[in-house]
């Protein structure tokens, strides 16, 4: 069994967050180990309300799963306060064989700040250096380049830069930019893969993100190169959603 530790907020309508992250993972034949860092109230259209977990009890879930358990990776997303991200970076750091995947979730889609003004300084330089990829989507590409972002070659060269303060790989979004044919791409020191798929609307896309970055964090757990992790975890999130459309909202 390959295992994962997922850290993130509870979403009570579970289209992202911690119990979300779980449901990819179990879709990939992996088992989750999850650290509730925040409990919110949310729909799937807004954040009604965030309460914050003491950072010592976050501490001690993510002591509690690396102790007993054999991570493969590790999937970040809403950690929201300075001292939680303190937390999680300085346990992480002794665990540097775990892929790292790091969502910096720093807005949701409607608008509400997921990350206290105070952790925007922590995020950049305790958490995202540890990092193995890092998933932004377009406005958090543009806050952690300091780059306008109008099409995605202005994404790309953002990435790029970001890959080149942190060391790390890319997350590079199509579904952001205009055309029928997106394309998602893994961007890094010497490294440019990216997968080709067709867009799709939905009226429901609350969690996309989480899922791409989870279902990645899934198949690079799995051990799939770079390449075919970046096919699976796209081909995963496109499904997921197909059958999430058809289901709740026809």
């Amino acid at each position: 069994m390959v295992h994962i530790c997922c850290i993130a907020a509870h979403d009570t309508s579970n289209g992202a967050g911690v119990t979300h992250d779980c449901i990819v993972a179990h879709d990939f034949g992996i088992m989750a180990h999850p650290v509730i860092t925040a409990i919110t109230t949310q729909s799937f259209f807004n954040v009604e309300k965030i309460e914050p977990i003491y950072p010592e009890i976050v501490k001690m879930q993510l002591e509690s799963i690396f102790r007993n358990f054999p991570i493969a990776a590790i999937k970040i997303g809403m950690l929201y306060d300075p001292e939680t991200i303190k937390a999680v970076a300085g346990t992480i750091s002794q665990h540097p064989d775990a892929i790292t995947i790091v969502d910096p979730i720093i807005k949701s889609s409607g608008g509400e700040n997921l990350l206290a003004r105070k952790g925007y300084n922590t995020l950049k330089e305790e958490l995202l250096p540890l990092a193995n990829i890092i998933t932004p989507n377009r406005n958090e590409l543009e806050q952690l380049s300091e780059m306008a972002i109008n099409s995605i070659d202005d994404a790309l060269k953002a990435a790029q830069v970001i890959s080149s303060q942190y060391k790390c790989n890319v997350l590079v979004k199509g579904g952001h930019f205009d055309g029928t044919n997106l394309e998602d791409f893994l961007i890094g020191n010497n490294l440019k893969t990216s997968v080709t798929h067709e867009r799709r609307n939905y009226r429901y896309n609350h969690g996309s993100g989480c899922t791409l970055s989870t279902a990645l964090t899934c198949a690079l757990a799995l051990g799939y190169n770079n390449q075919e992790a970046l096919r699976h975890a796209v081909n995963y999130t496109t499904k997921y959603f197909d059958s999430m459309n058809i289901s709740m909202f026809e």
